[in-house]
């Protein structure tokens, strides 16, 4: 992960006491139990939170770009490579466009992750 990524996870911790309006978040469909609010712009690439209940899977996808993330409560299990990691709040990630991840497990409800993204989402269908 450069500098350039490490500094942009900071802004994630303001996330965290984000109050985020109910009315911000869709559900994602044919995902239900996971919901997405877009919030907007930062440095050229989108910023958008994921809430999501105990026991959604999040299936093998691949992005047609870049992200890095940042747990904000709550727990989940991410997969990529053939690795597995439990991520806690705090936790962090990065995958590069085109590299396929998933599948992901939550394992806490009320799990909230930030995620910047530079381009679209495989998950752009809301």
């Amino acid at each position: 992960m450069t500098s350039s990524q490490l500094a942009d996870l900071h802004l994630s911790s303001a996330l965290v006491d984000l109050d985020l309006h109910p009315g911000r978040f869709v559900e994602i469909p044919g995902m239900r139990g996971l919901r997405i609010a877009r919030v907007g712009q930062y440095a050229g690439r989108s910023l958008e939170v994921l809430e999501a209940a105990k026991g959604v899977v999040v299936p093998a996808l691949t992005h047609p770009s870049a992200e890095i993330g940042r747990v904000l409560s709550g727990s989940l299990r991410f997969m990529q490579d053939g690795a597995v990691r439990d991520l806690k709040a705090g936790d962090t990630w990065a995958v590069a466009a085109g590299r396929p991840q998933g599948p992901h497990v939550v394992l806490a409800d009320g799990t909230r992750v930030a995620i910047l993204r530079e381009g679209k989402s495989a998950l752009d269908v809301v």
